[in-house]
């Protein structure tokens, strides 16, 4: 069949010209048509691409289409743009244990390929989960204990910050155990600027030995120093499997026990939040911080497979308290088969999901649709902890497109136009 003659109607039908016995000539540039006069403006083509679903897939693909789409797409300034408008970027997948492997977590042709990721070569002589401290804002923390030294890793560029311990922290006690949190310091565009090291960072070192004492230091990245050490008494140890969410301008951890420990930032102060009263969870690996719709603190408890929620309110007096939510997650009635037992093991903050493990694999929940998906299927319980990472991703390379266009030049050179409008139709 001819391909002129599947071009939809209305969308360039009447662009091409004709023989005078009325059979249609081959033509490999349409005529002037509204569209043609978007093609060839470059700022509206931009606020159209700039639409584009933010997948790794989206910009590879369109740049194919010419060397001149691709020459706006890989443009730095376009780049910008398109980070400014999306703004948050979309789960490629979670760093599980010690980064030891990488599970993608979206569908072909979005899948990232395990391989991509690999830890920076400072760390890899440290092989223990502890180590790995989780991502946030494109960029991963590492603790290396014996070196007393913490690494802030960009997985994307592979670029390293390798900061060491505060000074008052080289004398605590080498059984200590360590956590460690990272957050971009400008919020502008929502965190999101690319190179992920182009902007100042925040570290936070969270120490806790045996005796009931926790103590933190915050580190500067644009004054390449640390603040002062804060300590607070605690009942337990914070858990070693729970990372750290981020809740306005507090950084939490969990405490074994399901109490919690608050590092504010701004106001430089470190609190424990009691356990709720009506908890009857008992196993540190069944409770989970949470990040409210509302922006504020939860907490979410696995019992007998329903999962309870409590949100963090204030009173009447202005006194923070637990409150227990009617909203309970029957876990038995959303998996494929009946299990007996289920605990959390990772949490994305952006999205308020929760990964779970069970014997016939690890799913993802989101606790406020109660969507659930299925990510890693296997006979066996894992106690890996699963960090989700977030970025924007371009699949492919600058070369591999470029050469790409020329075939899709070659082949496809009058169907500019047909993409166009569907570009239009997944972005308006």
């Amino acid at each position: 069949m001819d391909p002129a003659a599947e071009t939809p109607q209305g969308q360039g039908a009447d662009t091409f010209p004709t023989r005078v016995d009325g059979s249609r000539l081959r033509c490999s540039v349409p005529l002037a048509d509204p569209v043609s006069e978007v093609l060839a403006d470059d700022n509206l083509l931009i606020e159209i691409l700039v639409r584009l679903p933010p997948k790794p897939s989206s910009l590879s693909r369109a740049s194919a289409v010419s060397k001149r789409w691709g020459s706006i797409l890989y443009d730095p300034q376009f780049r910008k743009s398109f980070l400014k408008h999306h703004r948050m970027p979309p789960l490629l997948g979670f760093f599980r244990g010690y980064a030891k492997s990488f599970i993608p977590a979206m569908d072909s042709p979005d899948r990232i390929p395990a391989a991509r990721f690999s830890l920076p070569k400072s760390t890899r002589s440290y092989h223990t989960d502890e180590a790995y401290m989780g991502c946030r804002h494109g960029l991963s923390v590492l603790i290396d204990r014996n070196k007393h030294e913490t690494v802030v890793w960009d997985p994307l560029t592979g670029k390293e910050h390798i900061v060491s311990f505060p000074p008052g922290f080289h004398s605590m006690r080498t059984n200590s155990a360590w956590h460690g949190a990272v957050l971009c310091v400008d919020a502008k565009d929502g965190h999101v600027h690319g190179d992920c090291f182009s902007s100042p960072f925040k570290l936070v070192l969270v120490s806790d030995g045996f005796s009931t004492q926790a103590s933190c230091s915050l580190y500067d990245s644009a004054s390449s120093v640390w603040g002062n050490i804060f300590s607070v008494t605690i009942a337990n140890r914070i858990s070693a499997t729970s990372r750290s969410i981020l809740v306005g301008n507090t950084l939490c951890w969990l405490i074994c026990g399901g109490e919690v420990l608050v590092f504010d930032f701004e106001m430089q102060s470190l609190v424990v939040i009691k356990t709720p009263v009506e908890n009857h969870v008992t196993n540190d690996r069944c409770f989970q911080l949470l990040r409210m719709a509302d922006g504020g603190l939860g907490l979410a408890g696995l019992l007998d497979l329903n999962i309870h929620l409590w949100d963090r309110k204030s009173n009447c007096e202005g006194i923070g308290e637990w409150v227990l939510l009617r909203k309970t997650i029957p876990l038995d009635e959303m998996l494929p088969r009946r299990i007996s037992y289920a605990f959390f093991v990772g949490y994305d903050e952006e999205s308020n999901l929760v990964v779970l493990s069970t014997m016939i694999g690890n799913f993802t929940l989101q606790i406020d649709s109660m969507q659930i998906k299925h990510i890693v299927k296997r006979n066996q319980i894992c106690h890996d902890t699963f960090h989700p990472y977030r970025n924007f991703y371009a699949a492919g390379s600058a070369p591999y497109l470029h050469w790409t266009s020329k075939i899709v030049q070659l082949v496809f050179a009058p169907i500019h136009s047909s993409y166009l409008w569907y570009v239009l139709a997944v972005t308006l």
